[in-house]
């Protein structure tokens, strides 16, 4: 793309990004050119079949699709100027010390066997922040990971760069994955806190998919990188009638990866004892039509407002988690974001 292009394609998805319209702009693992999303009114629609478009769905099931229309980035000015500042502070580390005892509590007294905690930072930006820019450089950074820049009216305005695959797939051959524990990248063995949350996570994938698939194999476990950081990582292939998608897509997320185990118990305490508003963090989100699904879970993610932008990560509780160590996992998650702040400032 020329410079004088790409000027003008950046200036119009910033633009897009204060106005009263819904767009997808995203770039699947391997790619290299971006994808552009939108209706032709920027409306969104709740019903995704027989359409092609775009996926964003929250953590609490609540899910908006963007119908496939405009490939090419309309003008700003037809919309209506939208406004958004933060409903509630980030999470202080006070706060987070104490969901931590509350959380692992429940883990003590045998209510869960994991539950996932997550918090907020923000960073400060100017009024020239450029989203675009953000999404450029986590398209750049991380190759392998899926990338988006969506904005709505209902949820405001996110970027993604994502390394969990929810489903992906077209006809009857599909892939999914078990994703977790975290480390800085070594040599070592994993630690039992890890590989047993990571075995949480495998069964219950195992268990949601051997109903609904006609086939299904598990791969080895492996180390997956994702920026800075690693997680161990349980690939599932399997075969499926296209027909069983949606009855897929009601039954596997959350997985216990963002969530925890067993996933009812953990989400109706997070319910009634919330760590933040997780909106579009840990849902999923991604592309739909022209006969395949690429669907992936919301992770090292933020949500750009007015004069900040808010970032988002969580982490895995067991019985022997450490509180010190899981605030600083929750750290090292933010620092793909952190990067991409930079590049936009």
């Amino acid at each position: 793309m020329v410079a004088g292009m790409h000027a003008t394609t950046e200036k119009k998805i910033n633009a897009l990004c204060h106005r009263q319209c819904a767009f997808a702009l995203y770039c699947l693992p391997g790619e290299t050119e971006p994808v552009f999303c939108m209706a032709e009114d920027g409306r969104v629609e709740d019903d995704p079949i027989f359409k092609n478009g775009f996926i964003l769905a929250a953590f609490d099931g609540n899910s908006l699709f963007i119908p496939e229309e405009l490939a090419e980035v309309p003008e700003a000015a037809q919309w209506e100027e939208m406004s958004r500042i933060p409903a509630a502070n980030a999470t202080t580390r006070e706060t987070y010390a104490a969901l931590f005892n509350l959380y692992t509590g429940f883990i003590r007294e045998g209510e869960v066997r994991k539950i996932v905690l997550a918090r907020t930072a923000d960073e400060e930006v100017t009024p020239e922040f450029s989203p675009y820019r953000a999404f450029e450089a986590a398209c750049a950074a991380q190759p392998a990971a899926f990338k988006a820049l969506v904005h709505t009216p209902k949820y405001g305005t996110w970027l993604f760069c994502t390394p969990e695959q929810l489903v992906t797939g077209q006809g009857d051959r599909w892939s999914t994955m078990a994703l977790a524990g975290t480390r800085i990248p070594c040599t070592l063995p994993w630690d039992t806190k890890n590989k047993r949350e990571q075995a949480l996570v495998t069964e219950f994938i195992r268990d949601t998919l051997t109903p609904l698939a006609n086939e299904l194999h598990e791969g080895p476990l492996e180390n997956l990188r994702a920026g800075s950081i690693e997680h161990l990582c349980t690939r599932f292939n399997f075969q499926m009638p296209p027909g069983r998608m949606l009855m897929l897509l009601d039954k596997l997320p959350p997985t216990p990866a963002v969530c925890g185990s067993p996933v009812g118990k953990a989400r109706h305490l997070l319910q009634n004892y919330p760590d933040i508003d997780r909106s579009c963090y840990a849902g999923y989100l991604g592309p739909w039509g022209h006969g395949a699904v690429q669907l992936y879970v919301s992770l090292r993610c933020m949500q750009v407002f007015d004069g900040v932008c808010r970032l988002y990560a969580g982490g895995g509780l067991m019985p022997d988690s450490d509180e010190e160590q899981e605030w600083l996992e929750t750290e090292n998650k933010m620092a793909c974001m952190r990067q991409a702040i930079e590049a936009g400032r």
